[in-house]
C-alpha cells in the first residue's frame, strides 16, 4: 500500500480536489520511529501510536484543528459533534481543542436491521460442517469435536496439503488471541489489554484475569493443540500466510468476517459453498451485528493528525471534509458512481463488478478501487446512514441476488429466511445470545496510562507474544496451569497489576466526569 494510490477512488479525489495520496505504512515501531526522528508525513494516524499523542502535542509535531474546522469542515461538524467535543476531553493534552479527528463514527437506526453478518469470532467453513451433519452444538466443547471430526474427515486440501481447524498467526500482533474467543464470548477488544463486556460494560484485565475471558481463549487454544487441530505454523506464520490458507482451503476457522474466503476459497476447492460462517449454537457473542451508536467513533484507535509539516492544511482539511459527508464517504466505501454504483429506480445501489461478489476476482477488485484501504480516510463508520436513507456502504444492504449459496444454506438451516444475520437476530431477540448494541459513554474519556505504565503494557505484550506458544503447547491441564502461573507471577513482577490500577483508577474518573456532566 506504500506510495502514491492510484486507484479509482483515488483518481476521483484527484480529479475533484486535486490532492494526490501518496501512502507510508508500516508496524508501530516505524510510526515510532517517523516521529522520534521528527520526519513526520502531512497526516499521520495514530494506530500503533496512541500513547504518544500528549507529546506529539506538548513537541508541537501536531497541529490544534479547531479554527480549520470551523473554515473547512462543515461536515464533520454537522455529522460528528460529539466526537470533536469528546477529542477535546481526551485527547487535547489538557488544552481543550481538537487535535485529531476520530474514525468510524456511526449513529443507530430507531429499527435496526441486521447486517448479513457479526463482525469477528470463529468463522467454521459451512460446507464441511454440513458434510458431517452439521451436528447441533450448545458449548465450546461442543465447538471443538466438530471441528475435530471436520479435520478428521477432511485431513487435507484437495492438492493435499495439510489441513487444520485453526490457525493464528506472529509478528507483534495480539489480534489472535484478543479477537476470536473474547468477540464469540461478548467481549469486545479494549485499551491497555483489557476486554470489555457488551451488556454492562465489565472491564477483564487480559493478562492478570486468571479465569477471565482472555484466558479463557488461550485455554481453548489450547484445548485446540492437544486435540491435534491448531495448527503449529500459527505460532510464525505472517498474517499474509494465515490469509492465505484461508482462501487455499487448508485452514477451517478464520477469526473474522473479512475473512471469509469469497471466491477465491470457492475457486481453490472447486465447492460452491465453501465459506467461512459464524455458526449459531456454541458461543453467545454476535458482535456488531447492528450498527450502533459510536459517537467518538474508533477515539484514537486510529485518530488522524494534520503534523506540523504540512504546508497545506486548508487543503487538507477540505479532503477530509469531502470524505467525511454523504458523497465523499459513499465514494470510499462503495466506489464511483456510474462505475461501482448509481441511482436506479430512485434507490441507490450497487452496480458493475461491485454488484457481483461471488465473480473470482471480486477481493481483488475491491483492492483495485481502493474501498478497503482508503476508508479510514472518513470520519465515518460505514454504516451511517446517508441523506438518501442507505448507508454509506451500500455492500451493507442486503440483496437477495447477492446473498452466498453458503449463507441462505446456513439461514434456511435454522430456522430464518436469506442470511445469517437474521438467525443470530432471532437468537438475541430470544434472549439466547448477546451483541454490543449498547454506547457505553466512559469509554470515551478515560485518559491515557502514565508513560511509566504504557511501557509496561507495551513489554507485557511483547512477553505474551514471545511466550505464547508455550501456553498453548502446553501438554495437559496442569502444564498449562503452572505456565498460566508464571506467566501472571511474570506480569506482575513487570508492574502490569499496577498499571492496571491505575487504569481502573483512571475508568472510575471518566464514569464521574460523565455522570457529572450528565453524558450518559
Amino acid at each position: 500500500m506504500n506510495g502514491v494510490w492510484n486507484s479509482s477512488i483515488a483518481k476521483v479525489i484527484q480529479e475533484k480536489l486535486g490532492i494526490t495520496l501518496d501512502l507510508i505504512t508500516g508496524d508501530a515501531v516505524k510510526a515510532k520511529t517517523l516521529v522520534a526522528g521528527g520526519d513526520l508525513p502531512d497526516v499521520l494516524s495514530t494506530a500503533g501510536i496512541s500513547d504518544l499523542v500528549d507529546s506529539l502535542i506538548q513537541s508541537g509535531q501536531v497541529i490544534p484543528l479547531d479554527d480549520l474546522i470551523d473554515k473547512y469542515g462543515p461536515n464533520i461538524k454537522k455529522n460528528t459533534p460529539q466526537a470533536l467535543e469528546i477529542m477535546k476531553a481526551s485527547a487535547s493534552n489538557n488544552t481543550g481543542k481538537v487535535y485529531f479527528l476520530p474514525v468510524r463514527v456511526n449513529k443507530a437506526s430507531d429499527n435496526p436491521v441486521p447486517l448479513s453478518s457479526a463482525l469477528a469470532g470463529f468463522y467454521t467453513r459451512w460446507d464441511l460442517y454440513k458434510a458431517i451433519g452439521a451436528p447441533a452444538m450448545s458449548n465450546e466443547d461442543d465447538f471443538l469435536k466438530v471441528n475435530k471430526e471436520i479435520q478428521d474427515k477432511f485431513p487435507t486440501t484437495k492438492d493435499g496439503k495439510k489441513a487444520y481447524a485453526f490457525s493464528a498467526w506472529a509478528g507483534g500482533d495480539m489480534f489472535p488471541y484478543m479477537i476470536s474467543y473474547p468477540f464469540s464470548m461478548g467481549y469486545n477488544n479494549w485499551s491497555y489489554d483489557t476486554s470489555i463486556g457488551a451488556v454492562d460494560g465489565d472491564v477483564q484485565d487480559n493478562f492478570l484475569q486468571k479465569d477471565g475471558v482472555f484466558w479463557n481463549g488461550i485455554k481453548f487454544f489450547n484445548k485446540a493443540y492437544r486435540m491435534g487441530i491448531f495448527d503449529p505454523e500459527g505460532f510464525t506464520q505472517k498474517i499474509d500466510q494465515y490469509i492465505a490458507k484461508l482462501n487455499n482451503g487448508q485452514v477451517y476457522n478464520s477469526a473474522a468476517s473479512f475473512w471469509m474466503g469469497g471466491s477465491d476459497l470457492v475457486s481453490n476447492t472447486g465447492v460452491a459453498n465453501a465459506e467461512l460462517l459464524q455458526l449459531p449454537g456454541p458461543f453467545p457473542g454476535y458482535m456488531a451485528l447492528y450498527p450502533k451508536d459510536a459517537p467518538g467513533g474508533n477515539l484514537l484507535g486510529p485518530a488522524r493528525a494534520i503534523t506540523k509539516a504540512n504546508k497545506y492544511p486548508e487543503r487538507t482539511m477540505e479532503l477530509f471534509n469531502f470524505l467525511s459527508g454523504d458523497e465523499g464517504g459513499r465514494l470510499l466505501f462503495t466506489g464511483v458512481k456510474g462505475v461501482d454504483w448509481d441511482v436506479v429506480d430512485g434507490k441507490p445501489q450497487l452496480i458493475g463488478k461491485m454488484a457481483k461478489p461471488s465473480d473470482p476476482g471480486y477481493s481483488d477488485y475491491l483492492k483495485s478501487v481502493g474501498t478497503t484501504t482508503l476508508n479510514k480516510l472518513s470520519n465515518l463508520h460505514e454504516a451511517w446512514p446517508a441523506e438518501d436513507g442507505y448507508p454509506l456502504d451500500l455492500k451493507l444492504v442486503i440483496d437477495p441476488a447477492t446473498v452466498t449459496t453458503a449463507e441462505k444454506e446456513l439461514a434456511q438451516q435454522f430456522g430464518a429466511e436469506l442470511y445469517p444475520g437474521q438467525v443470530y437476530d432471532k437468537l438475541i431477540k430470544e434472549g439466547k445470545a448477546i451483541t454490543d448494541s449498547k454506547y457505553f459513554a466512559f469509554t470515551a474519556f478515560v485518559k491515557q496510562l502514565s508513560q511509566p505504565n504504557q511501557q509496561v503494557m507495551t513489554k507485557a505484550e511483547t512477553y505474551f507474544l514471545a511466550n505464547v506458544a508455550k501456553y498453548i503447547m502446553a501438554k495437559d491441564d496442569a502444564a498449562f496451569e503452572a505456565a498460566q502461573n508464571k506467566a501472571i507471577d511474570d506480569f506482575k513482577a513487570m508492574g502490569v497489576d499496577k498499571a492496571y490500577a491505575e487504569f481502573h483508577k483512571l475508568i472510575d474518573d471518566a464514569k464521574a466526569f460523565v455522570k457529572e456532566n450528565n453524558l450518559e
